[in-house]
């Protein structure tokens, strides 16, 4: 009786997959530049002396930086499920 519960595990294509860890990639990087982006606008607020925007913009890098964490983290999922 338990056996007829299971649920049948779906079998994943590998090229499928294998673009949507392309696709990750690419958003991971476009993360990281716009993370790389704030933080240069940090750097031009605090040698102009305005420590105020230089957090915020900081605040915002540090945001896109754990965006593309998450992104990094589904394409090891992925990358462990194709194997």
């Amino acid at each position: 009786m338990l056996e007829s519960i299971k649920k049948v595990k779906k079998v994943k294509d590998p090229l499928v997959e294998n673009h949507k860890i392309i696709e990750n990639h690419k958003k991971a990087a476009m993360h990281h530049e716009a993370a790389a982006m704030h933080h240069h606008e940090a750097a031009k607020h605090h040698l102009a002396g305005n420590s105020i925007m230089a957090c915020g913009c900081n605040s915002k890098a540090e945001n896109q930086s754990e965006l593309a964490h998450k992104t990094q983290k589904k394409n090891t999922k992925k990358h462990a499920a194709i194997v």
